[in-house]
């Protein structure tokens, strides 16, 4: 039997201020879930994150979108260093990893590298 990880919880906390109206972008999700982490998700890491709470209705993803539902809204608004707990209690996870296009991910992590160089290079300059 499966059980929530570490990951599942990093990806749901990336997710955190997005909704149907207010949409992220795979590399913005890269980019904070390597704030929050000082790491970058690998790709399986990902999808099958995303396909457990999508399956748990806690978020939704369209259209190279990605947001949390009004249940994962509700979530996260708890103490964030309880969402383990609050997974737990839905019961396992019973999502499959979802499919991303062939190179989407490698292509969203670079333009996420992009941005953090163009960054450093205005820092510099």
């Amino acid at each position: 039997m499966s059980e929530w990880t570490g990951v599942d919880v990093w990806v749901l906390r990336t997710l955190k201020g997005t909704h149907n109206d207010n949409r992220a972008q795979l590399a913005d999700l890269i980019g904070i879930g390597d704030f929050i982490e000082r790491a970058v998700f690998e790709e399986f890491e990902f999808t099958r994150a995303m396909g457990n709470l999508v399956a748990a209705g806690l978020a939704d993803f369209g259209d190279g979108a990605y947001w949390l539902s009004e249940t994962g809204r509700r979530l996260l608004e708890r103490r964030t260093d309880r969402l383990p707990a609050g997974l737990r209690r839905l019961g396992p996870p019973a999502g499959t990893p979802i499919t991303l296009e062939p190179g989407e991910f490698d292509r969203a992590e670079q333009v996420y590298r992009d941005a953090m160089a163009a960054g450093r290079n205005e820092k510099a300059n």
